[in-house]
């Protein structure tokens, strides 16, 4: 699916901060529904298993409400689920054209994972309703004394249904559990620029702790869920549902288990994943929206504590609301930490965009000054730099070979420096546009004699 990224058009600085911010919107209502949605599908499954195994008519309503829940119509799926991955797709394939990622490929094997098991669980939900159709149908012939050939054939079609209905749950749960790791791994191979290259396939993420960490996220993240969700809809959304019946029990139970589980789990998964970001993915931003997700966890956390002790379903509703709201705060530190790896990407991407604007430009007839690379190096670069000895800041004999003659990468810095050698004073950005920035270091690479003579377009001040 590399293909995406070369049909992608390189975007300016305006369009790259927009995609950051529609990622992030993405991630507010994609993190909560696919939590719940992946807590649902594997717990629905493991109590119809069993409710049938034990003759438990609890555990198969629990499995049915699960589901039902889950998928309770078409629209949230294709809302919450299905148009977020694939905007995810769009993202990644704006932000990393150009480079080796396979996190574009990752992210469509993701998205079309997750439609095959979508499909499969809504066989699984309305096999659950032809079941009781069958079952309330025999039940009636039974009762009214019909034809006993007639009562075997909807026996006989009663059991096909209920093989037919644990093959679409048990192939929904695999492939839902397969779309989790690729949508997991397309974070992964996107918010570490160092897995650009490192990570070249699928077998590639298997030798990564970042991988399994950010795995168990989403299992933690699934639990917590599916645990506050089941509280919600099922004591607060329904409000005609009794609260204390045996059934409201067992949700109960389940429901805390869940919540404590995912509520202990989650803020030391985070803080293992800033210890395996590198030090180009970290920033201030990135601790204090992380602080704030797990902040908000204890906060769900006390109004979990308090329905524990008084169950009241207002308890629940805020529970809810928290615990989305912080899951959505982690999806958006996700954004950040992609911020934080393309920020180099994303000087060349733009320096890409205004080299065709401004051959855009020069085909329609515009006139504009030309400015050559000596041009602005006496006019801003040779107040702190020179090219055999140190002057405000190194010598450029000095600083150039470390990038390995690398055009690329000294643009990068140079549209948007950080400090490097805590012997001199940090570079201020000097405001260059990509082409000024090209200009510029061709010319530095020349005096150089780095065997770099080919400079591309001079840089361009429109009048």
């Amino acid at each position: 699916m590399d293909v995406l990224k070369t049909l992608a058009f390189p975007p300016s600085v305006e369009h790259y901060h927009l995609l950051l911010l529609i990622g992030a919107l993405i991630s507010i209502v994609f993190y909560p529904y696919f939590g719940f949605l992946l807590g649902a599908s594997f717990f629905s499954y493991r109590y119809e298993k069993k409710g049938r195994k034990e003759g438990n008519p609890l555990y198969l309503r629990l499995a049915k409400d699960l589901i039902g829940t889950a998928l309770y119509n078409k629209t949230l799926p294709t809302f919450l689920a299905l148009l977020p991955a694939f905007s995810i797709i769009f993202v990644y394939a704006q932000l990393l054209q150009t480079t080796d990622s396979i996190a574009v490929s990752l992210a469509c094997s993701g998205f079309v994972l997750l439609l095959i098991a979508l499909a499969f669980l809504y066989a699984y939900k309305y096999t659950f309703r032809l079941g009781d159709i069958l079952e309330g149908y025999s039940d009636v012939l039974k009762k009214g004394k019909g034809s006993s050939d007639t009562i075997l054939d909807i026996e006989h079609y009663s059991e096909d249904n209920v093989r037919s209905h644990l093959r679409f749950g048990r192939n929904g749960l695999i492939f839902i559990l397969l779309a989790t790791f690729f949508m997991a791994s397309s974070i992964v191979a996107a918010a570490d620029s160092d897995n650009w290259i490192r990570v070249s396939s699928v077998l590639d993420l298997f030798i990564l702790p970042d991988m399994y960490v950010r795995f168990f996220q989403f299992i933690a993240l699934a639990a917590g869920a599916t645990g506050i969700g089941l509280l919600f809809f099922l004591f607060w959304w329904k409000k005609e549902q009794p609260l204390e019946d045996e059934y409201a029990h067992l949700v109960r139970d389940l429901s805390i288990r869940l919540i404590v589980g995912s509520l202990l789990a989650l803020p030391a998964l985070v803080l293992l994943g800033f210890f395996l970001l590198p030090g180009q993915s970290m920033s201030g931003t990135l601790f204090a929206v992380a602080g704030l997700g797990v902040a908000l966890l204890f906060l769900s956390a006390q109004f979990v504590y308090a329905y524990a002790k008084e169950p009241q379903p207002h308890h629940t509703a805020s529970a809810l609301f928290v615990f989305a709201f912080a899951l959505a705060l982690f999806g958006a530190n996700d954004q950040v930490a992609l911020y934080n790896a393309t920020k180099g990407q994303a000087a060349l991407l733009s320096y890409r965009h205004d080299l065709e604007t401004e051959d855009l430009r020069a085909k329609l007839g515009f006139v504009g000054v030309v400015l050559t690379g000596e041009d602005i190096y006496n006019g801003r670069c040779s107040a702190c730099h020179l090219f055999d000895q140190k002057k405000i800041g190194p010598a450029y004999k000095d600083v150039i070979p470390k990038y390995a003659g690398s055009k690329e990468k000294i643009m990068a810095f140079v549209l948007n420096p950080v400090k490097m050698n805590p012997a001199f004073p940090p570079m201020p950005n000097q405001g260059l546009k990509p082409a000024e920035a090209d200009s510029i270091v061709c010319y530095i690479l020349r005096r150089l004699g780095t065997g770099i003579v080919k400079s591309s377009t001079p840089a361009v001040t429109q009048k």
